[in-house]
């Protein structure tokens, strides 16, 4: 089957369920920690790539207000509140993961636009869970 080109009309992003927000963009980045181990006699550099897999983003959109539920901070108290996170690239094409919402950015303009952005951090022993549909 011919390949499909993922485009952001398809993406979604859904943060647990204290996160108030219109979201309509995210971004993510996939590390692995690595380290060197170059022997005396080696001539060039060799690394070794831990097996534990990090992701840290954020996802952006518009506020909302009115309603008690609207609160778009989801930090009520001195603890960090772990959500339910799910990327979505394409249907059928996702990362779940639980994460740390680490800090909330708000942005108001005086020509109307009212954002807020919220990064976060995966906080999952178990690691992401990755669904690639093919032929999606």
């Amino acid at each position: 089957m011919a390949s499909t080109l993922a485009h952001g009309l398809d993406g979604t992003v859904v943060i647990g369920t204290d996160y108030e927000a219109q979201l309509n963009t995210w971004s993510a980045t996939l590390t692995r920690a690595t380290s060197i181990v170059t022997g005396f006699a080696d001539t060039g550099q060799r690394r070794r790539a831990s097996a534990v897999l990090d992701i840290t983003g954020s996802a952006g959109g518009f506020s909302k207000y009115g309603d008690a539920s609207h609160d778009p901070t989801g930090i009520y108290d001195s603890s960090a509140t772990v959500a339910a996170m799910v990327l979505t690239v394409a249907t059928g094409c996702t990362f779940t993961f639980d994460a740390v919402v680490n800090s909330t950015a708000f942005s108001v303009t005086q020509d109307g636009d009212s954002t807020v952005s919220f990064n976060f951090e995966m906080d999952d022993a178990d690691g992401p869970t990755v669904v690639w549909a093919e032929g999606a």
